[in-house]
């Protein structure tokens, strides 16, 4: 159902990360885009942010803004460039039509982009496009490299550290105080073979977790069956030799996992 009220002009602003959002990146954008309105005397504003890669076409702002040009809701849409909207072809093509079609502009405030000029320009917009999606392409490309750079030089290459491990300066390294629990659970297992009894162990000796939490089943499950603790790194289905120091001895963990 259309609505009879005027039209706002939706500032949309996003950045990738919680990082980039921290560092006032989402501020930077905002001000640039109050900048041009208030020297454009535009007014009747609605502000809409993500933060969420511009390759998602799921993202919580998108969304919003896409119900409102639905529902004649949208004037003109402002950002400071064009990859801050979309940053694929398909995606930021069928938005783009979705606008046009409810007779909505898109406008940029650092870029000569505007949907509201000739078929010049729209090219223009197109070829962003193009060139946003083929950057996204070669920064994931580049990731997954650097991953498997790191795997095959021994070192973790993604996700968070697993208790008994700690970061310093020189890598990851033993963390004596928790490394002394993941021995205790694998001996006591090897012992009962019980995760019932491990979990009752541990929480009777008041161990928890690195969160502060006491172990549950699942993640005493997990820490058994976790090859980091032999010396291993794990990487696309590949198990290689890490450069990090063992806490269980091989013989213990096979006899745990047979």
């Amino acid at each position: 159902m259309k609505t009879d009220n005027i039209k706002v002009n939706v500032l949309y602003q996003r950045v990738s990360s919680k990082s980039q959002e921290d560092n006032t990146s989402l501020q930077y954008q905002k001000n640039r885009l109050d900048e041009y309105c208030k020297s454009n005397s535009i007014g009747n504003l609605f502000y809409v942010s993500d933060v969420d890669s511009g390759s998602k076409d799921d993202r919580k702002g998108i969304h919003t803004i896409e119900a409102m040009v639905s529902n004649g809701m949208v004037n003109t849409i402002y950002i400071t460039k064009l990859d801050r909207l979309y940053r694929s072809v398909l995606g930021g093509a069928s938005f783009i039509n979705l606008c046009l079609s409810n007779g909505v502009h898109i406008q940029a405030t650092d870029e000569p982009i505007s949907t509201n000029g000739s078929a010049v320009e729209m090219l223009q917009i197109n070829m962003l496009l193009a060139i946003a999606d083929f950057e996204r392409s070669n920064i994931n490309s580049r990731t997954q490299q650097g991953k498997r750079s790191t795997a095959m030089n021994g070192n973790r290459a993604h996700g968070d550290i697993c208790i008994g491990y700690k970061k310093s300066s020189n890598g990851v390294i033993v963390d004596e105080t928790n490394a002394d629990i993941v021995k205790k659970i694998f001996r006591r297992y090897n012992k009962s073979k019980s995760l019932t009894d491990v979990k009752r162990y541990l929480n009777n000796i008041g161990a928890v977790t690195k969160n502060g939490k006491q172990f549950r089943r699942k993640s005493i499950y997990n820490i058994l069956h976790n090859k980091f603790y032999i010396g291993m790194v794990q990487y696309n289905g590949q198990i290689l030799p890490g450069s990090h120091t063992p806490i269980i001895s091989k013989r213990l963990f096979t006899a745990v996992n047979k």
